[in-house]
């Protein structure tokens, strides 16, 4: 294995593995990935120079690689030496994408590196010195990257491109130039073209719906014995200035746990949990307008198992965190600690005004559970009803509701807890003086809304957390238990969650101004609706809701279009692969292929000899007849000698002929000489 070989092959594997390291956040992985070929590369000079037989070094450097991997790893997976292997993908795959980079979840990465490099010098380093190892690793590489991202890593094929690019310089140049003896260009060609094909894939088809590895690995799921936060409202209100938290990043609410289900008498969490970035879609598709956030927590004075939180998270620093998919809460099975230290991404959903103006709601199983009401009294269905009389969209009714249930109620961090049908028909309509009326904590005005709202037809849920607060000098944002609140979010179609915040009106929902455009347009919602006198008997609100509107279906976008220019492309993919293939049939065949090279060459250039003439008097037509002559009598002695012997040359001197013919021909015709398939018909 010669250095300029070794230092090539090397380059195109760091290059190949660029892609796979995107699957891990932070800047260590590719590092990691450049020095596991550094390593690879190193491990078999000194087996060679002990002159181990390929299967020995090849065995032996596998054998240490895959004994450190599961070494790393052992602590974070239970059980021997295959289980951890061979388990290692699968977590991998159920972890945060990006994962999170530590050590055993970056092992089977740096370990596939390895193997692949290991094989590549193994093949560089072998008596035939095979060019075809460092290209088909490089596609491996760069599979196992497109696999672990979801083809998101390479989405415009550049990398595709530059692997293509180091292939083919590789074969071209650094093989002419150490080479003592040809090296079969013909498998290398087909590999060129297999690459070639990948890059145009990359670049030209959408991977919109690009396939996903992770569905054929079924996550881990944890079944969670998980208590309501709410009643902590006023436990951390009584703490109003200690520090629960630190953090760094934009000015956005802190969520720390999402409650969906409502039983009547109380919110209860989800206790399915399962690894953060498992494939596993929430029941609720996001909206179409939404940003990503980075934030770093550091936690205080807050304890429990909820981990904060910003949007919906995809990615967290700690590796053993587990999310509810459907509501994105996140949980730490070991409790959190005070100076625990982590950062996460969230999405945020981010409508404008305009989008909320005309959304709908969508209708199906999936939002049942959101609307879900057993039991629901009916002075407080009549109550809701009343309160969105005059409101013509989803959204008008929100905004409605909103002004209602903050109307003439305050805040009150003494107030009873609860969230029964009970306790918030005293908070909405008991009389002034008794204790709980028309006052109550953020539990019971997130919850007053959310009724009110699902009793219309409008799916909401209640978010625990923290609302947002001013950085501080040393750019932390500090959360104090002042700080921790409760709030209700809407459900719109292509929209997603909405929050809304009926205790005071400002949230990270719609803007002020949307609000007062929509209550003047509503005059009549400004003032209380009639309070029932008593309570009547329970009204079940069915579920069904109606068909949505056929003229708000929206055509399918026609990817299949982009297979129109994709097809041309394609085919000349094609035909650079038969005519390398035919250059490798020829290549093997000796003087008598490298004459028939010749012959292709002038098939090609217009000057196709006629078949009655003999090798010579062929020679005889070419510019420089020299070096032509010489290789027609090495072709003649091949195919008519008894015994072929002396040097052969044969292929320097087609190389030679072909290069004079060439220079007669304009280069325009010249173009796709690589992709003629008339070559092709010839024996």
């Amino acid at each position: 294995m010669t250095g300029l070989r070794a230092g090539w092959a090397a380059v195109l594997l760091a290059v190949a593995a660029f892609p796979l390291a995107a699957g891990w956040s932070g800047s260590v992985a590719w590092p990691l990935f450049v020095g596991a070929v550094v390593v690879a590369f190193g491990a078999v000079l000194p087996a060679r120079r002990l002159r181990l037989t390929t299967g020995m070094t090849l065995v032996s450097a596998a054998a240490a690689g895959l004994v450190a991997g599961y070494f790393v790893a052992r602590g974070a997976i239970v059980g021997g030496p295959l289980e951890v292997l061979r388990d290692s993908v699968a977590r991998l795959l159920t972890s945060a994408r990006p994962a999170p980079p530590t050590p055993d979840l970056l092992m089977p990465g740096v370990l596939l590196v390895f193997l692949v490099a290991l094989v590549v010098a193994v093949s560089l380093a072998g008596e035939r010195r095979s060019m075809i190892g460092p290209p088909v690793g490089a596609v491996v590489l760069y599979t196992a990257g497109a696999l672990v991202t979801a083809g998101r890593a390479d989405g415009r094929g550049l990398v595709a491109v530059a692997v293509v690019v180091l292939a083919a310089f590789g074969w071209v140049v650094v093989d002419r130039v150490e080479s003592t003896r040809r090296v079969s260009l013909g498998p290398p060609g087909a590999v060129l073209a297999v690459l070639a094909a990948v890059a145009l894939l990359a670049g030209v088809l959408p991977n919109r719906d690009a396939f996903e590895p992770r569905e054929l690995v079924r996550p881990p799921v944890t079944d969670l014995a998980v208590s309501n936060p709410l009643p902590r409202l006023a436990s951390w209100a009584a703490m109003a200035g200690t520090e629960l938290l630190r953090m760094r990043g934009p000015e956005l609410p802190v969520r720390l746990v999402v409650l969906a289900d409502y039983t009547g008498a109380a919110w209860q969490a989800s206790s399915l949990y399962g690894p953060i970035g498992a494939v596993a879609p929430p029941d609720l598709p996001a909206g179409r307008r939404a940003r990503e956030a980075d934030v770093e927590l550091v936690v205080g004075a807050l304890d429990g198992n909820w981990l904060p939180t910003v949007g919906r998270p995809v990615s967290t620093s700690l590796g053993d965190v587990l999310v509810d998919p459907d509501s994105g809460s996140l949980m730490l099975p070991r409790g959190m600690s005070p100076g625990l230290s982590y950062d996460v991404r969230g999405v945020v959903d981010r409508p404008n005004d305009d989008d909320l103006a005309a959304a709908k709601v969508p209708t199906g199983d999936a939002i049942r559970r959101y609307l879900d009401l057993p039991g629901l009294p009916a002075t407080l269905a009549d109550y809701a009803r009343q309160a969105v009389l005059n409101t013509s969209t989803p959204y008008e009714q929100a905004v409605a509701l909103e002004q209602v249930v903050r109307l003439d109620r305050h805040p009150d961090a003494e107030a009873p807890v609860g969230s029964s049908y009970a306790r918030i028909e005293q908070f909405l309509f008991g009389p002034a003086g008794d204790a709980g009326a028309g006052k109550g904590t953020a539990e019971q005005f997130a919850t007053a809304f959310a009724v009110l709202a699902r009793a219309v037809g409008l799916p909401t849920r209640v978010v625990v957390g923290f609302q947002p607060v001013p950085e501080g000098p040393d750019g932390f944002r500090v959360i104090r238990g002042v700080d921790a609140t409760a709030w209700p979010e809407v459900y719109f179609a292509d929209w997603g969650w909405v929050p809304f915040d009926p205790v005071s009106g400002t949230d990270s929902g719609p803007s002020a101004a949307s609000k007062r455009e929509v209550l003047n347009r509503l005059a009549s919602t400004t003032a209380q609706p009639t309070v029932p006198a008593k309570a009547g008997p329970p009204l079940v609100i069915p579920s069904e809701q109606p068909k949505p509107d056929a003229a708000q279906a929206k055509p399918r976008p026609r990817y299949w279009l982009l297979l129109v220019p994709a097809l041309p492309l394609a085919a000349l993919l094609i035909l650079a692969f038969l005519r390398a293939a035919r250059r490798s049939r020829l290549r093997r065949a000796g003087a008598l292929g490298a004459w028939a090279s010749v012959l292709d060459v002038l098939l090609l250039a217009g000057r196709p000899p006629a078949r009655h003439l003999t090798a010579p008097d062929i020679a005889a037509l070419v510019p420089d007849p020299a070096p032509a002559l010489r290789l027609a009598a090495l072709a003649d002695r091949a195919a008519f000698a008894p015994d072929p012997a002396g040097p052969d040359d044969s292929w320097r001197l087609a190389r030679q002929v072909r290069a004079d013919i060439r220079r007669v021909v304009p280069r325009y015709r010249r173009i796709f000489w690589a992709v003629d398939p008339r070559p092709l018909r010839r024996r």
